[in-house]
């Protein structure tokens, strides 16, 4: 498996200044590149991009000698990545989905970054070695253990980072065991089985105002001027802020569930289509569609499970009881008693603990004999704390 660490940067300004040389040496062998790809296509003809990439080296030194100032990895990797989207763009046509053909790059909308091959550059502690440049001191150290694939130094928001992809082997925890059903929600961020419940974070909403007072400071900053660069850098961090609270809290739940739990039932939410309700800006906020790609790519290196419950299956509506389902439940409902035996349910505790029978159901049905749900009797497995913090 292969996994990504974003580490950042402390380069001085001469190392800045590099960066911003090699960002602009790739942006311009995309565009250039993709000149070249839309003249080719316009005369009939049949791209081949090893061509294209040998054209563009061939015309370094007649045309664009400044190009070798960087390392050579900058516009060699700009213009596979431009391959790569343009391969995607075909690829994604014929299903219907909405992907744009790729566009030109401008250093008005944002900087960018180069890509690294791994015979390139090296990490060692908290140093990086990049290629004509030499040792940049990094905010932490590599965190996985495997071969690197390759590397990517991209700017956000005012501040340099270095992506490190990682061929990484799977660490099996031998005391997994236990399953957990879990039901996210808006109100409450997830709802576990067990009994557990974890408070939504809300990162933007806690920040919309301030966010709304820099936008509207913006907004009066003349076009073009120092000032108004400025403000849009305070604009860009602090939507990064909120960005790295919500990936931090979500970091932390996810790996509490994956290194404790052997099966983790969630539902197949229709993300896409709650997206586009009126409790859009909400569901983006609280980052479930992130929770649950985090989990299965997180239950794959720890040894667990996530088994995925149809999201038509009436997880709220049935007593996880008696089984018997309450065709007159509201959404407004938060709490119902089952007319057959008389439980009295919080709703989002019985849907989690439905969602949980319902994936165990599945995987025995499958062949899968490994545990049974979790006795909401018994003691917790996750302490209230570690899950609403992270």
């Amino acid at each position: 498996m292969i996994l990504a660490q974003r580490i950042r940067l402390n380069p001085t300004a001469d190392e800045e200044s590099y960066f911003r040389r090699a960002a602009g040496t790739a942006r311009f062998a995309w565009n250039w590149a993709l000149n070249r790809y839309k003249a080719i296509k316009q005369a009939g003809g049949k791209a081949n991009w090893n061509d294209i990439k040998k054209d563009f080296r061939q015309a370094i030194d007649r045309e664009f000698p400044w190009v070798r100032e960087v390392t050579k990895c900058a516009p060699e990797q700009a213009i596979a990545d431009l391959r790569q989207s343009i391969c995607t763009y075909y690829k994604a046509k014929p299903k219907g989905q909405k992907v744009k053909f790729p566009g030109y790059r401008k250093r008005s909308k944002k900087i960018g970054g180069f890509g690294l091959a791994n015979d390139k550059f090296s990490v060692s502690g908290n140093t990086a070695t990049i290629p004509k440049l030499g040792p940049v001191n990094m905010a932490e150290a590599l965190r996985f253990a495997g071969k690197i694939m390759s590397g990517r130094v991209s700017e956000k928001a005012g501040h340099w980072y270095l992506t490190v992809a990682v061929e990484v082997d799977a660490q099996r925890v031998p005391s997994l065991s236990g399953s957990v059903g879990i039901d996210f929600g808006l109100l409450r961020f997830a709802t576990l089985s067990n009994g557990e419940v974890c408070e939504t974070q809300a990162c933007f909403r806690r920040s919309e105002r301030k966010l709304a007072a820099l936008q509207r400071g913006l907004t009066r900053k003349k076009k073009g001027s120092h000032n108004r660069t400025q403000w849009k850098l305070r604009v860009a961090r602090l939507h990064e802020r909120i960005r790295n609270q919500r990936q931090d809290f979500i970091h932390k739940f996810t790996s509490t569930l994956a290194t404790l739990f052997a099966v983790i039932c969630v539902e197949d939410l229709d993300l896409k289509a709650l997206a586009k309700t009126r409790l859009s800006k909400s569901f983006a906020d609280a980052g479930v569609g992130e929770a649950v790609r985090q989990l299965e790519y997180k239950s794959g290196l720890r040894g667990s499970l996530v088994q995925k419950v149809g999201r038509w299956f009436a997880s709220s509506k049935l007593c996880s009881a008696c089984g018997w389902k309450n065709g007159d439940l509201m959404l407004a409902d938060r709490m119902w008693t089952c007319a057959n035996c008389g439980c009295v349910h919080d709703r989002d505790m019985n849907a989690a603990r439905n969602i949980e029978l319902e994936g165990l159901r599945l995987l025995a049905g499958n062949g899968y004999l490994g545990v049974t749900p979790v006795d909401s009797s018994a003691p917790l497995s996750v302490s209230a704390g570690s899950v609403a913090t992270g």
